[in-house]
């Protein structure tokens, strides 16, 4: 867990870890990055013996428990405004986003796990005026890139080096929130444009192909609810999705669904993800009644029926 004791450009990075379920958590040496004055929330990713860090613009990472951080660079990326990790396979792989002139580009970088630069896969990038882009290991490596509603590509890769194009997990006018393969089913979230049903809300369905590269079909109905912070799902039927006041659950692939989180004064919701079939996470920011800033971690061992929060350090 990367944790700021303030919201504030400049705050002091903590970082913890835990190895049963938070009853008691170690402090490790934390990365250099400070709390960005851009206010995005700077996300640690794990997997390989290395931890990564990302502020949206540059990426640290350390191979020994955080005694040693150093700079990945991004080869040849200029003018970055965003930046979503992975690491799967010994393979360290980044959505990175850019901004110049009113236009914007999303890249997907790659190399591996303990490499000090990063290199721009051939081929995995779309520009445009509004890009965007989501990345899966669960399963499978999968990444999807769009723009604007309009344009959209998406890949899959067994080994972080060579993708495959497929067929778009989502109709065209939405956006794809992939939620991994479980089971030799793979599963989406398509999402519309928000200004499609209302501010502050959209329309969602998911959508499951049955094999890796094939066709995905609907699964369950379209429905309306605010505007999505995340998309995991556990199961081929089990499913969670956050939205900006709650995380809701379904059961049977998206026929109904849930709350099981709410947080009525809004949050920020990151890292929902289920490392296994029942076990998953997310970190939700919020501020409470005294207008505090507040946040902690969920879990749940029931693939979403029931989430607690852990106990922070």
């Amino acid at each position: 867990m990367l944790a700021y004791t303030a919201l504030s450009a400049g705050a002091k990075p903590y970082l913890f870890l835990t190895g049963n379920a938070g009853r008691t958590w170690r402090s490790l040496p934390a990365p250099p990055v400070p709390f960005p004055a851009d206010n995005t929330l700077p996300i640690a990713t794990w997997a390989d013996g290395v931890i990564a860090v990302t502020d949206g613009a540059r990426v640290v990472a350390t191979g020994d428990g955080g005694r040693h951080w150093s700079a990945v660079r991004l080869a040849g990326a200029s003018h970055v405004s965003g930046i979503t990790l992975a690491i799967t396979d010994w393979r360290m792989v980044a959505l990175v986003q850019t901004q110049s002139g009113g236009t914007g580009s999303e890249t997907v970088y790659s190399g591996p796990v303990r490499a000090d630069v990063l290199h721009p896969v051939r081929g995995l990038t779309v520009t445009g005026s509004i890009v965007y882009g989501d990345i899966t290991t669960a399963g499978v490596l999968q990444v999807d890139l769009g723009d604007n509603f309009t344009a959209e590509r998406y890949w899959y890769s067994r080994d972080g080096v060579h993708f495959v194009s497929a067929p778009l997990p989502c109709p065209d006018t939405t956006r794809a929130l992939l939620g991994g393969e479980r089971a030799g089913r793979v599963i989406a979230l398509c999402s519309g444009t928000p200004s499609s049903v209302g501010p502050g809300e959209d329309q969602k369905q998911v959508w499951i192909a049955t094999r890796l590269g094939g066709t995905f079909r609907p699964s369950g109905p379209v429905f309306v609810s605010p505007n999505e912070e995340g998309f995991a799902a556990a199961t081929a039927q089990d499913m969670a999705v956050a939205t900006i006041f709650t995380v809701s659950a379904t059961f049977n692939a998206g026929q109904t669904w849930t709350d099981e989180i709410a947080e009525p004064n809004g949050a920020f919701w990151t890292s929902l993800s289920f490392q296994s079939a029942t076990t998953g996470v997310v970190v939700g920011t919020t501020v409470n009644n005294a207008l505090q800033s507040v946040g902690y971690v969920f879990r749940t061992t029931d693939a979403g029926h029931t989430w607690h929060a852990l106990s922070l350090p």
